[in-house]
């Protein structure tokens, strides 16, 4: 089984909106060469990567594949 942490920056569109927003912010997936991929032997240190990267602000997933 394959573990990897994708990542990009993603910036909000909404910006000055009131309280009450009437339209919501609509997901744009980014071009695939804006996503950065690093790849992990155990899924303990993928999701401490992946947590660091959230908080830096970048938009990070965890995903694998079925071995076999």
């Amino acid at each position: 089984m394959n573990i990897w942490v994708e990542w990009f920056r993603y910036e909000l569109g909404l910006t000055n909106t009131p309280a009450q927003i009437r339209e919501q912010d609509k997901w744009n997936p980014p071009p695939s060469t804006e996503i950065q991929r690093r790849y992990f032997d155990k899924h303990e240190d993928a999701d401490k990567f992946a947590k660091r990267k959230n908080d830096e602000g970048y938009h990070a997933t965890i995903k694998t594949d079925k071995g076999r």
